[in-house]
Parts: C-alpha cells; sequence; structure tokens
C-alpha cells in the first residue's frame, strides 16, 4: 500500500505541474442575465458606438475596450479558479488510453489519484482579490506582464458575436479546437499560457526523475472561450469571463522502484476560469483611513 501511495504522489506531482502549463471562457451566469426582461417598459438610448454584427467589427471594438482597461487603470476585482473534475483523470497502462477498463494493476492507484489531486489543488485552484483604481493591473489581468490584454485577430477565433439587452453589449469570442502546436500562436494573444519546451525542462520535472520520467505530453485546448459585458452608453466593460479547457495526456515512465510500472498515461481535464469585475468610478476600492483627511 506503501508503494501505491507513492506512486499515485508521484503521478499526480507530475500532474499538478503541468495544469501549471494551462493556466480561462466564461461561465454560466451570461446566459441566465439574458433571460432576465425588465416588467417596466424599455426607453431606447443610442449606444456610444454603435457596434455592426461582423465577426470583424465586433472583435475590434472587444480589443479596443479590453485594452483600454490596462492603460485606463479602473478598479478590478478577480477571481481565478482551477478544476480537474474527478471523471476526466485517469491513469492507463500507455497505448490504452481509449479503453473502457482500467487495468487492474493501476486501480489502485486511480482511487488514490482522485483524493490526492484535490489535497495538490488545495494551492493552485484559485485566487481573488481587488485592484484599486489607478493601480496597475499588467500582473493580475491577462496577458501578465503585458501594457495590452488582446492582440486577437478574425483568423484566431472560431467566431465574435454582439447582442443587444437594455442598456448592456453582451460580447462572446469563441475559439476552435486547439492543439499544443497551434495554441501558442492563438491562445497567447489572450490568455496566459506556459510554454511546452520550458516545462518539460523545468527544476520540478528533474526533482520527479527518480521515480517518474515525464516523456512527453499533448494537450488539446477546448471550448476556449470569453465573454463580456459593456455598458454601452459608455463604452466601458462591466466584467469578463475567460474559459479554457486543456485535455492533457502526459505519457511517463516509471523509474527507480517503480520501474515495474513500465510506461503510463495519465489523462485528465483543466479547467481554467477567470472572472474581472471592472469599477470606472474614481477610488474604488478603498478604505476610508487611506481617504481621511490629515489634520
Amino acid at each position: 500500500m506503501k508503494r501505491i501511495f507513492t506512486v499515485a504522489i508521484s503521478i499526480l506531482l507530475i500532474s499538478t505541474l503541468l495544469m501549471t502549463l494551462t493556466s480561462c471562457g466564461s461561465s454560466d451566469t451570461q446566459s441566465e442575465t439574458e433571460e432576465v426582461q425588465s416588467t417596466e417598459a424599455a426607453v431606447y438610448v443610442e449606444s456610444a458606438t454603435p457596434v455592426g454584427n461582423t465577426s470583424v467589427e465586433v472583435l475590434e471594438y472587444f480589443n479596443h475596450l479590453l485594452n483600454g482597461v490596462k492603460s485606463s487603470k479602473p478598479a478590478i476585482y478577480y477571481n481565478i479558479e482551477k478544476n480537474v473534475p474527478n471523471d476526466t483523470l485517469r491513469v492507463t497502462k500507455k497505448g490504452a488510453e481509449d479503453a473502457e477498463e482500467i487495468d487492474d494493476s493501476l486501480k489502485a492507484i486511480n482511487d488514490a489519484a482522485k483524493g490526492i489531486k484535490d489535497l495538490m489543488l488545495e494551492d493552485i485552484k484559485g485566487k481573488s482579490g481587488d485592484i484599486a483604481y489607478g493601480d496597475d493591473n499588467s500582473e493580475m489581468l491577462f496577458v501578465t506582464g503585458e501594457s495590452w490584454a488582446s492582440k486577437l485577430t478574425t483568423d484566431d477565433i472560431a467566431y465574435a458575436t454582439i447582442k443587444e439587452v437594455g442598456d448592456v453589449y453582451y460580447i462572446t469570442i469563441a475559439f476552435n479546437d486547439l492543439t499544443s502546436e497551434e495554441v501558442q500562436d492563438v491562445l497567447t494573444k489572450a490568455f496566459d499560457l506556459r510554454d511546452k519546451e520550458e516545462l518539460l525542462a523545468s527544476e520540478e520535472f528533474e526533482k520527479s526523475k527518480d521515480f517518474l520520467t515525464l516523456n512527453d505530453y499533448d494537450v488539446v485546448y477546448s471550448g476556449c472561450k470569453i465573454t463580456a459585458t459593456v455598458n454601452r452608453l459608455t463604452d466601458e466593460l462591466v466584467n469578463l469571463n475567460y474559459y479554457k479547457a486543456a485535455k492533457v495526456t502526459a505519457d511517463m515512465t516509471g523509474a527507480g522502484t517503480l520501474e515495474a510500472y513500465g510506461d503510463v498515461s495519465v489523462m485528465f481535464t483543466l479547467e481554467d476560469k477567470a472572472y474581472y469585475e471592472i469599477n470606472w468610478e474614481s477610488g474604488l476600492p478603498t478604505s476610508p483611513i487611506e481617504t481621511a483627511v490629515a489634520e
């Protein structure tokens, strides 16, 4: 049993490190919002910027507003979450990834993996906080470290749509499924993403080689999406939702005491979500102490 636990920890350690690579779409709150209808008579007010329905027009408008958040520095509340659904996590013999039944010798590892995965996600599964009006947001708002937030073109996306409801625009930017070879040229224009070669050569994986060697891995990104709510009367972003699902298949080989396990595949889906709520009122969020006048 101790050996099984060691195997599970080693596999999940590497899997957790892989999750940092695929370190975002929308939640389901948008569709719910769109269904809400006021009982009061609607008063039509012309938009500050009327936007056409083509993907080119919508994406141009979206990029302009999103990049303006980086430069204008409004107050922002953020919540970033990562999750690996239990039903997506499997450890199999290499070559048996599509098999319906798990090899008997790996059943104990699969049973232990789900519990260990939850413990290991504890430190990386999410973070939230506030950025005050006027403070630098480049380290928390995608793309982190950059002065811009989106350089997407219509060649990078599946489609871009806009819907007007009351005083609000709802924008959706959807992506095609992307392989690990394609993703660096697309998602890095709006999401954070670690380079594959950098990850494979990292010190973290070097530490695991006494138990397991990561030979390679493949990722398919599916369902990636960005949605935004815009005050169409003022051209101000109200909130942003990022969603990214990375389907990972890692090729590993047992070493040392785990050599008997040979080549195995570890598969999981990492769901990555980020929500940003944007406040354009000067000085928010802040505290009474910070705004008190010194006597």
